[in-house]
């Protein structure tokens, strides 16, 4: 067993390494892999979700289960076979608890009403628009004794206390931006905000970086010491998406005009990054006609492009995307047939991390593995890096 866990940490060191050096930006011409499960290649993370019923209750109303529910979990996740792969994926398992909570609590802390449904694994939360007229705005406080900022962090720290295995926590993402005027004020009427864009739109900006920077601190404050325990890595600790530096939203962007967010949440996103000195972004298919401006961005960790149904696929357009995003780290999906099909032909752009699902097709641990030997010794090549910023 010991041994065991020896040969683990190696493998789970080594994947650490491999990580920083891609958020450093010291792989332009290296690639990573991850692979995944088999019926996951056609859909968006989003998307993987159950059936919907009264019958189940929020999961955050009982965090006791919750945490026993995820610890039972780790056991069926260590006989995985992706488990047994030696890919650039940390495994250490990790926890989530606050995902739990869902959106809605963007508004619930400022005293929206929630409304909520539950599938048997997951809770889904939206919030009743909070502002219903400008005046409100100013009256705008982050209450650290909300009953819903309490909950959370209540919810982090029994995690924290109470865990009786060796798991990451991870904190949910700073939710501002447009997705927070869609909180504050229903989803049609913020649209016709960001167009009309008033001089109180700023001030609803305003509000919610700062609440998104303050909560999202607040949280890291009680998971970062445990955290740090269990990765025993602090290069990569400090720079990994979430653990350290957070996620920001993107959803509601990709449904307006590149202009909007040029004008109106390129400014924010960039104080957000500059403070924490990092930071990352899930980018939908819908949302890909902004990836030109979100990459001017300073500070910036990594993109990670979701694919949606019936858009164009990042990884087909995988070239071109190295180029417009210069040499930003990029995370996106493909099949492992066609990701064997473009390690071959070398047309691979460095920089990028592969999640690749198999699809249904039958591999073996030793042919993944082997697979992999050529994944840690490629090298792009003048088709893939013509495009690169650093080959350009």
């Amino acid at each position: 067993m010991e041994e065991d866990a020896n040969f683990m940490n190696e493998i789970n060191n080594l994947a650490m390494k491999r990580n920083t050096a891609f958020w450093k930006r010291e792989m332009s011409e290296e690639i990573l892999a991850e692979f995944g499960a088999e019926d996951e290649i056609t859909l968006s993370p989003a998307q993987t979700t159950g059936v919907i019923s009264e019958k189940y209750p929020p999961l955050f109303d009982d965090v006791p289960k919750m945490l026993r529910e995820f610890e039972k979990s780790i056991a069926a996740m260590q006989k995985s076979k992706y488990y047994k792969i030696f890919d650039d994926k940390v495994k250490i398992p990790t926890a989530w608890p606050e995902l739990q909570f869902g959106n809605g609590i963007a508004g619930a802390i400022f005293g929206g009403k929630l409304a909520v449904t539950s599938t048997k694994n997951h809770t889904y939360t939206f919030n009743e628009p909070v502002i219903k007229n400008w005046d409100e705005v100013y009256k705008l406080k982050f209450d650290k004794n909300n009953i819903w900022v309490k909950r959370i962090l209540e919810a982090l720290k029994y995690f924290v206390k109470n865990g009786t295995k060796d798991f990451l926590i991870l904190p949910f993402f700073i939710y501002e931006g447009a997705d927070f005027i869609v909180s504050m004020r229903g989803t049609t009427q913020a649209f016709y905000d960001l167009i009309d864009n008033p001089i109180e739109l700023k001030a609803l900006y305003d509000i919610g970086r700062e609440t998104g920077i303050k909560f999202f601190e607040m949280k890291r404050e009680i998971i970062k010491e445990h955290n740090e325990r269990i990765l025993n890595n602090k290069e990569y600790s400090d720079l990994a998406p979430l653990h350290c530096v957070p996620l920001l939203d993107m959803d509601a962007y990709a449904l307006c005009s590149p202009d909007i967010f040029e004008k109106i949440g390129f400014e924010n996103k960039q104080k957000i990054l500059n403070h924490f000195k990092g930071g990352s972004f899930y980018i939908h298919a819908l949302g890909r006609h902004i990836l030109p401006i979100a990459a001017k961005l300073e500070n910036l960790t990594q993109f990670w492009l979701f694919d949606d149904p019936k858009c164009p696929r990042y990884f087909e357009d995988r070239i071109n995307l190295r180029k417009i995003t210069n040499d930003i780290p990029l995370q996106m999906y493909c099949s492992l047939k066609e990701f064997a099909n473009a390690l071959n032909e070398k047309s691979l752009p460095g920089g990028i991390k592969y999640n690749i699902f198999t699809g249904g097709e039958k591999i073996s641990t030793d042919e993944t593995n082997l697979l992999l030997e050529k994944i840690k010794s490629y090298r792009t090549s003048k088709l893939a890096a013509k495009s690169s910023y650093h080959n350009r």
